[in-house]
């Protein structure tokens, strides 16, 4: 039975993507989408929020890699979970960097 339960290796590297990428959107200033307009944010993206988005995306992609490497059939599924909920966190911090920056129509 317990080989069909992911290891240490596997559940950070599901958990880490999926935790951090959502505690880090809480950093980001909020995102407008308006009619005729687009989508634009209110203020721009500070600097220890650049820093803190680029360390959790090498960190997530070196758990997604040591998972894969290393660990059981059960760990490898679990890393590819994992590398789906990465790639939905690094869309997300570049995605902020071709927003532009514009008041809050509020």
């Amino acid at each position: 039975m317990s080989r069909y339960i992911p290891s240490l290796r596997g559940w950070i590297a599901v958990l880490l993507p999926l935790v951090g990428g959502a505690a880090y959107l809480a950093f980001l200033p909020m995102r407008f989408v308006q009619s005729g307009f687009g989508t634009f944010i209110s203020e721009p993206v500070t600097l220890p929020a650049w820093i803190i988005g680029g360390v959790l995306v090498v960190l997530c992609v070196a758990a997604c890699l040591e998972a894969f490497r290393r660990g059981s059939r059960a760990d490898r599924i679990a890393a590819s979970f994992a590398a789906i909920l990465s790639l939905w966190l690094i869309h997300e911090y570049f995605a902020f960097m071709l927003l532009p920056v514009r008041p809050s129509p509020i």
